[in-house]
């Protein structure tokens, strides 16, 4: 199946890679994504332009993890929980943490969600694929039904590719329709954005990073409503799986500059 994306779409096929990498490892991986596996081998792209890019093969697959580890936690505590992943690419989270009672809900541009419906298994009855950019509110009138559940937001691999004033109209965007709900986020730092052009696998790609923070509660920055919880960066608790650079992240610079960080926040009503 040939390909054919452009802009941030295009940079899904990094962590679709990075994923199936990950899940072909012999020892110490930390996911296993056989449906990565059978979308690259239907996809006709040239997968082998990331192959040296180890940082972020691995950057995915903690990101990942981490993630996964979150979100499992949220629907502990809320089973007929509401996640609503932005800007979801071609991830595979729900099959990792489908419960049978959640609704999960993936949303992309069109050209994306197609590709979805043509790589992956129909969507379940719990699961709803929506066509339209995550800044459009027609999606919410889609969802109407279930908006009374706990919502948990997922932005992975995402924020960064956009400018501020669009985030934060996103974020006005979720605390009128979804008041009190909650979002994971991926976030980018200035110093990797100013360093961008020496990215293992971004510079090979044609889109830039724009938006980023240094410290996790600077989130807070984009809009009133938000009230930061925590933050990890992808070193913290994976150091063994990062080499030098994992040793190099105890100095605290080195952690909070060199790498993202995932940010829990909630926004307020």
């Amino acid at each position: 199946m040939k390909v054919q994306l452009e802009g941030v779409a295009e940079t899904l096929l990094i962590p679709l890679w990075a994923r199936a990498h990950e899940t072909q490892k012999n020892k110490n991986r930390l996911l296993n994504d056989p449906h990565a596996i059978e979308m690259i081998q239907q996809i006709d792209y040239d997968f082998s332009k990331f192959k040296k890019a180890k940082g972020s093969q691995i950057g995915v697959a903690v990101r990942s993890n981490i993630l996964d580890n979150e979100t499992l936690a949220f629907i502990k505590k809320h089973p007929d929980a509401l996640i609503i992943n932005l800007a979801a690419g071609l991830d595979t989270r729900f099959y990792r943490v489908n419960n049978e009672h959640i609704y999960w809900v993936n949303i992309d541009l069109p050209e994306v969600i197609a590709l979805r419906k043509q790589l992956l298994p129909k969507e379940p009855e719990n699961m709803q694929n929506i066509g339209l950019s995550m800044f459009d509110p027609i999606w919410i009138e889609q969802i109407t039904s279930h908006k009374n559940r706990p919502v948990l937001f997922i932005m992975e691999g995402a924020s960064m590719y956009f400018k501020e004033k669009e985030l934060h109209d996103l974020c006005e965007l979720i605390v009128t329709h979804f008041p009190n709900s909650f979002m994971l986020m991926e976030t980018s730092t200035p110093f990797i954005i100013k360093n961008q052009q020496f990215h293992d696998a971004i510079s090979k790609e044609k889109t830039p990073f724009h938006w980023a923070i240094t410290k996790g509660k600077e989130i807070t920055k984009l809009h009133p409503s938000i009230r930061y919880i925590k933050e990890q960066t992808l070193y913290e608790g994976y150091r063994s799986y990062w080499g030098i650079l994992g040793l190099l992240s105890l100095i605290p610079w080195w952690n909070n500059n060199c790498n993202d960080k995932i940010v829990y926040i909630q926004f307020k009503a």
